[in-house]
């Protein structure tokens, strides 16, 4: 290409954003880079139509215009792409710190997606060989963990049969057969026990989980997977959606729903065509159905966080409600699925009306238990995400809703600490409510943003892991972004106002009050118009003409 050629490709016209950062534009609306970076892409009309207008050869027609298919695929592939940032914290938070200051925005990451990786108490080393359950410990701490397990996870995570668990914990230190397929439960629900009863990682969880973690992975599947094997490979997502990094856990959990298809868990009917266990036919239905649910709500929220696909399959995507049982809450987590399922990015796009209904359906919900109330929490957040890229508005009234939904999530969380259950959303959800609140920028949610931030930084200062320091700094600096563009804009109106330096006034200084006059005549203006007698003039001429002009508080 020569010289000429490229000078008169950087030539080219570009968007207003591009021209006033001076960044590389590729004449498209919305450009690339606007699209990369979050800008609002837009450009002068005039400039960009005489343009085109010199461009178009004299022996040439008028451009073909795209056929509707391909102007409805590039609507859809660009509300696809917002629909997928939209669902990602991680891409909200990151074009959030763009928009702000692009020199200081953090980088793309999960920030609080758990507590992290916990390190090992003072004196222990590595460990590289995994031991057999019965080695690690003793029947009675055993029986102990498994209490913390029952007592805080399986209210809203039950999918074990308590009694038939500790029936075969007791057997299996009667016995004295090397270690089988359901050591990998055993050990999975000891290694949640110490997870919910010990702050720091103890080498005894460590063998654990990795115990567990060893027979499911050295498992040789030579047919249509069994119960036991679904239930360890289930715990193990669970602990590490609470431990371990994002992609390690979208690939475990995905690994699941495929066993969970291959056993036909998604499957109501009976009359399939495929065999199935032994083990798999004589599982209860409700024990399968809260298998299948909470497999699919950990891979479903994990590969939403990290714009990846799902697995879904073709036939009974959902599964029934299981059985309400008496301090049972499993229901209530997943009785959200068929809400986030709809916010799949695949699906079309919603519109204001759509989202405002859904949002107002989850606000709708009870929610008893802090997992659960944490899980309806989320589920608003990312509603709320998905409404501020779009652009769209909702009531004030549903605003003050979400507003003290937040607040009790953020209840809920201290409580978490206080009760040493460390749930992945104990760190997640004060994060996100913390950009939420920044993003929603009222008088009423920045009120509520020391309370998130106090509540981030005690789950910071109690698990003390990288990955809860990174979180906490990610927000301290979304905050003081904020500050230094309120200290920026302040400063611009001191300068708006500031008269003392003019010779010759502009206008009527904002202090000034109405005469008598003025005032008597614009009494007579509201009693000539029907439409204005209800106005308090009082109060209209004292108002704050301060507002927002935030996408959440809108008129009723």
């Amino acid at each position: 290409m020569s010289q000429s050629e490229i000078k008169r490709k950087r030539a080219r016209i570009a968007c207003e954003p591009c021209r006033e950062r001076k960044r590389k534009c590729d004449g498209a609306d919305p450009c690339t880079t606007c699209i990369e970076w979050g800008y609002a892409c837009h450009y002068k009309n005039e400039r960009r139509k005489r343009r085109t207008t010199q461009e178009q050869h004299p022996l040439e027609g008028p451009p073909a215009a795209k056929s509707p298919q391909q102007q409805d695929g590039a609507a859809d592939t660009h509300g696809l792409v917002r629909r997928l940032e939209a669902n990602s914290g991680a891409a909200f938070v990151r074009k959030m710190g763009l928009k702000i200051d692009p020199a200081k925005a953090p980088k793309l990451s999960l920030f609080g997606w758990n507590i992290g990786t916990r390190s090992l108490s003072s004196g222990f080393g590595g460990v590289n060989t995994a031991l057999s359950i019965t080695e690690i410990t003793s029947l009675e701490h055993m029986r102990s963990l498994a209490q913390v397990y029952f007592d805080k996870v399986d209210p809203c995570y039950g999918f074990i049969d308590r009694s038939q668990f500790f029936e075969r914990l007791e057997s299996r230190w009667q016995s004295a057969s090397v270690s089988e397929l359901y050591d990998s439960v055993l050990g999975g629900v000891a290694a949640i026990g110490c997870l919910f009863s010990q702050r720091n990682m103890t080498i005894t969880e460590l063998h654990l989980s990795g115990a567990a973690r060893s027979i499911l992975e050295m498992h040789v599947l030579s047919g249509v997977p069994s119960v036991d094997l679904l239930t360890g490979w289930t715990l193990r997502a669970i602990y590490m959606r609470m431990t371990d990094l994002p992609h390690s856990t979208w690939i475990a959990s995905s690994r699941l729903m495929h066993l969970i298809e291959a056993a036909g868990f998604h499957l109501e009917s009976t009359d399939s065509v495929f065999p199935s266990s032994r083990g798999t036919a004589q599982c209860d239905p409700d024990i399968r159905r809260r298998l299948f649910g909470v497999a699919q709500h950990l891979n479903m929220w994990t590969s939403f966080d990290l714009g990846l696909s799902r697995v879904s399959f073709q036939k009974n995507d959902l599964p029934l409600p299981p059985s309400t049982k008496p301090g049972d809450y499993t229901n209530e987590i997943l009785g959200l699925l068929p809400i986030s399922a709809s916010l799949d990015p695949g699906k079309p796009k919603e519109d204001d009306t759509d989202l405002e209904v859904t949002l107002s359906e989850v606000l709708d919900r009870v929610h008893k238990e802090p997992p659960s109330t944490m899980a309806q929490c989320n589920l608003v957040l990312c509603i709320l995400r998905r409404i501020h890229t779009q652009n769209l508005d909702i009531s004030s009234s549903l605003a003050e809703r979400v507003l003290a939904l937040l607040k009790k999530g953020l209840g809920c969380s201290r409580t978490m600490v206080m009760n040493c259950s460390p749930w992945h959303q104990m760190a997640n959800v004060p994060f996100h409510i913390t950009c939420v609140l920044l993003v929603m920028d009222t008088r009423s949610s920045l009120a509520m943003l020391s309370e998130a931030m106090q509540t981030l930084k005690l789950v910071a200062s109690t698990y003390d892991t990288e990955t809860m320091r990174e979180a906490w700094s990610a927000a301290r600096l979304f905050v003081m972004l904020h500050q230094q563009r309120r200290k920026d804009d302040i400063a611009i109106f001191n300068e708006a106002l500031n008269m003392e330096q003019q010779d010759t006034p502009v206008g009527p200084s904002p202090q000034d009050n109405p005469s008598a006059e003025e005032y008597s005549w614009l009494g007579a203006l509201v009693a000539d118009l029907p439409g204005l007698e209800k106005v308090d003039l009082d109060q209209f001429l004292n108002a704050d003409m301060m507002y927002s002009s935030s996408f959440l508080g809108g008129p009723g």
